[in-house]
């Protein structure tokens, strides 16, 4: 029955990154240390996370910005059950997350959008934020850049990949 189980979760997870283009990967501790650090202490607003897959960078942004709305959207169903009992196990009140396709999701509020896409779905996701993004936006992007713009600021973080992490001020 476990055997079962562990086929049913891995062929779940497969069909959904074949559908969305990109597996659930983590940020990990590291990356998710330095992402928070590049934003600025002072925020407040809503932070929309796009694709918040098992819930940790979710969770980390719901802590460290407590007056902020944090708002997470994740399809695949297995990481979005999963940070849903994370955040049952450990509640942020601040913290929303949604099983929905991110591509449908509202951005218009958000202070802070949040990715970590491979570059096929960056380049996909800059039309929705080129029409629904207010200018000063900010834009955190893990590891891929957004084609075409200018990064605000860039840092390397000190995990084993040495990811480099894209903060953007999206102008129209």
């Amino acid at each position: 029955m476990a055997l079962f189980a562990a086929l049913a979760a891995i062929a779940l997870i497969f069909i959904y990154a074949l559908r969305t283009g990109m597996p659930p990967t983590p940020t990990s501790p590291r990356v998710r240390a330095a992402m928070l650090d590049m934003l600025p202490d002072a925020l407040n607003g809503t932070i929309v996370e796009l694709g918040s897959g098992w819930g940790g960078l979710a969770v980390a942004l719901a802590r460290r910005f407590p007056d902020c709305r944090v708002v997470g959207y994740e399809l695949s169903p297995l990481p979005w059950l999963v940070s849903r009992l994370r955040l049952m196990a450990a509640p942020a009140p601040n913290l929303r997350l949604h099983r929905a396709d991110f591509r449908r999701a509202p951005l218009g509020d958000a202070t802070v959008v949040v990715c970590y896409l491979f570059p096929a779905a960056m380049t996909k996701l800059r039309p929705k934020l080129d029409a629904e993004l207010r200018p000063g936006t900010l834009v955190l992007s893990n590891t891929f850049a957004m084609p075409g713009w200018q990064p605000l600021a860039t840092q390397t973080a000190d995990d084993l990949y040495r990811s480099t992490i894209y903060l953007y001020r999206y102008r129209r």
